[in-house]
């Protein structure tokens, strides 16, 4: 199934690395979205509900969006049917 990942992240955040280390040894092909650097990616995450970062958006093909809050993994692997 075709779906879009977003990770926003910060540089400065460890587990935001983490989860960047998790997707690409899992294949997953992710957009990384450096709420520091642009005013846009910060508002998009506030816009998600984000107190921290990552925050994951991923979108599937049929329109469902899910959010996840921190690097959590179990969260992850349910969300893009990694198993």
């Amino acid at each position: 199934m075709a779906r879009t990942v977003i990770v926003y992240t910060q540089a400065t955040c460890g587990p935001c690395q983490e989860e960047k280390m998790w997707l690409a040894s899992q294949n997953v092909a992710f957009e990384d979205r450096d709420i520091r650097k642009n005013d846009a990616y910060f508002q998009e995450a506030i816009n998600l509900g984000a107190s921290m970062t990552p925050v994951t958006l991923i979108q599937k093909e049929n329109g469902e969006q899910i959010v996840i809050h921190g690097f959590d993994k179990e969260e992850l692997k349910k969300a893009l049917d990694l198993h």
